[in-house]
C-alpha cells in the first residue's frame, strides 16, 4: 500500500479479492415467480396518520370465510425480499389450500417488537404495528370474508419477533404464530406485557445462526445494531409450552431424513401436543443459519447454510391448518 499526494492507493488485486468475497458471501440467485392462479395486489392504509403499505395474494375461487395468513419480513427487508426468500411457496400454498396471503411492510423496513435494547425507527418512534396488523385483519374480514378465528402470523427474524409480541400481548386475536430465526427476549430485554394466555406457537431456528444465537445471548447484525439478549430456542419454546399448560418433556420428536445433495444440515422437531392444550413446536436445523429452510432458494452465504431438507413454508402452513381442525 503506497501513499501518493495524500491519497491511499489500494492494489487492484486487493480490490478484486474483496469484490470476490462480497460476491461469494452476499450473492444469492433470484427465484422466478411461478405461474399462479390468483391475483397479487398492493395497497396502503392509514394508521395513526402514517400511510402503511401491504401486498396480498388472492387465489381464485376463495371459499366462504377463508383463512388469513400474514408473512412478515425481517429487519431491513422488503415485501419483495421475503416473497423471494420463501421462493413464493406461500403463494403456491395459498393457491392449493385457498387462503388469503398478506405481506405487510414494516415501518422503514422494521417492526416494533419486544426487544427493549433495539433502536431502529419502528421502536424509537413507538410505531403501533399491532394496531396495523389488527386493522388489516378487520379489513380483510369485511372485504373478503376472512374468518377472524383463522388468522395466523408467520415472521422471519424481526418479523418473527413481532409474532412473539402478538402472542404475548394479543393471544386471543391470533390463531397461531410461527417465528423463524427468532428467540424470545431475555427478561432484562423484554419490553412487552405477557398476558400468560396460551396460543399455538411454532419456532424454527438454525444452530449456526450468526445473528440470532440458537443457544441464547446477544443479537447483533454482525457486530452492529445491538438488539439485546434473547433466550435460547428451547427456552423460548418451553415458555410457550408452560403457558399452554404442559408440565413435562415434549410428547413427540421427529427426525427428518436428509436426502438432498450437498446439504450439510440435519433437522428435527420436538412438539408439545395433545387434545387439551395449544400446540407448541420447535424445529431445530443443525448447521442451519439465519435462513428459512426450503429447497428452492439459497440465502446469501453470509447468513449461513440454507437447509433443503424440509420445506419450511409447507411445515408452517400444516401447523396453521391443524389449528383450524
Amino acid at each position: 500500500m503506497r501513499k501518493r499526494s495524500g491519497i491511499i492507493s489500494i492494489p487492484l488485486s486487493i480490490i478484486a479479492s474483496i469484490a470476490l468475497l462480497l460476491a461469494y458471501y452476499g450473492y444469492s440467485p433470484a427465484v422466478s415467480r411461478p405461474a399462479l392462479n390468483g391475483e397479487f395486489r398492493s395497497d396502503t392504509i392509514e394508521i395513526d396518520d402514517i400511510q402503511r403499505s401491504y401486498s396480498f395474494y388472492l387465489p381464485n375461487n376463495l371459499p366462504d370465510q377463508p383463512a388469513l395468513v400474514f408473512m412478515l419480513h425481517g429487519s431491513l427487508q422488503s415485501i419483495d425480499d421475503i416473497s423471494g426468500y420463501t421462493a413464493y411457496q406461500f403463494e403456491q400454498l395459498a393457491d392449493q389450500h385457498k387462503f388469503i396471503l398478506v405481506y405487510p411492510a414494516g415501518y422503514k423496513n422494521n417492526w416494533n417488537d419486544c426487544r427493549k435494547t433495539a433502536n431502529y425507527p419502528a421502536r424509537t418512534e413507538n410505531i403501533d404495528d399491532i394496531k396495523f396488523i389488527k386493522t388489516l385483519m378487520s379489513h380483510f374480514e369485511h372485504r373478503f370474508g376472512s374468518n377472524s378465528t383463522k388468522s395466523f402470523m408467520a415472521g422471519f427474524s424481526n418479523g418473527g419477533h413481532l409474532g412473539f409480541r402478538f402472542a404475548l400481548e394479543n393471544p386471543n386475536d391470533i390463531g397461531g404464530i410461527a417465528a423463524i430465526s427468532a428467540n424470545l427476549p431475555s427478561a432484562s430485554n423484554l419490553d412487552c406485557f405477557d398476558k400468560g394466555v396460551a396460543v399455538p406457537v411454532l419456532v424454527m431456528n438454525g444452530t449456526d445462526d450468526p445473528i440470532n444465537p440458537y443457544h441464547g445471548g446477544r443479537v447483533t447484525l454482525f457486530g452492529f445494531g445491538d438488539r439485546g439478549d434473547v433466550l435460547s430456542s428451547i427456552a423460548s419454546a418451553e415458555h410457550f409450552a408452560r403457558t399452554a399448560g404442559y408440565h413435562g418433556a415434549p410428547s413427540e420428536t421427529k427426525y427428518f431424513l436428509n436426502s438432498q445433495h450437498n446439504d450439510p444440515t440435519a433437522t428435527k422437531y420436538i412438539a408439545w401436543r395433545d387434545n387439551q392444550h395449544a400446540e407448541i413446536m420447535l424445529y431445530t436445523v443443525t448447521g442451519g443459519g439465519h435462513t428459512i429452510p426450503q429447497p428452492y432458494f439459497r440465502f446469501p452465504r453470509i447468513l449461513g447454510a440454507t437447509s433443503k431438507e424440509i420445506n419450511g413454508p409447507a411445515e408452517i402452513w400444516a401447523f396453521f391448518h391443524r389449528q383450524m381442525n
